[in-house]
């Protein structure tokens, strides 16, 4: 009956905590910049596709995407780190 009060009749292990990876937290911040960026842009542009704003609206994005993903790669290739 001791095993039925919420207690395991074995010894406790210690439970490792798996967190996300580095790569899933860099996309997760991307995701979130860019959905920033584009905001910021609607919201100073207002919506109008003929503002000197709205130019830039997916080519920062894109540019940071990219840069990211190089980045990515240098620092990969220097711990030594094997993709997922």
């Amino acid at each position: 009956m001791s095993g039925e009060q919420g207690h395991p009749n074995n010894p406790e292990q210690p439970q490792q905590k798996k967190g996300l990876s580095n790569g899933v937290y860099f996309k997760i911040m991307g995701y979130l910049l860019t959905a920033g960026w584009v905001g910021f842009i609607l919201a100073a542009s207002g919506g109008d596709s003929s503002h000197p704003l709205f130019d830039y609206i997916f080519i920062v994005p894109l540019a940071g995407w990219i840069i990211g993903m190089l980045v990515a790669r240098v620092i990969a290739k220097k711990s030594g780190a094997d993709r997922p």
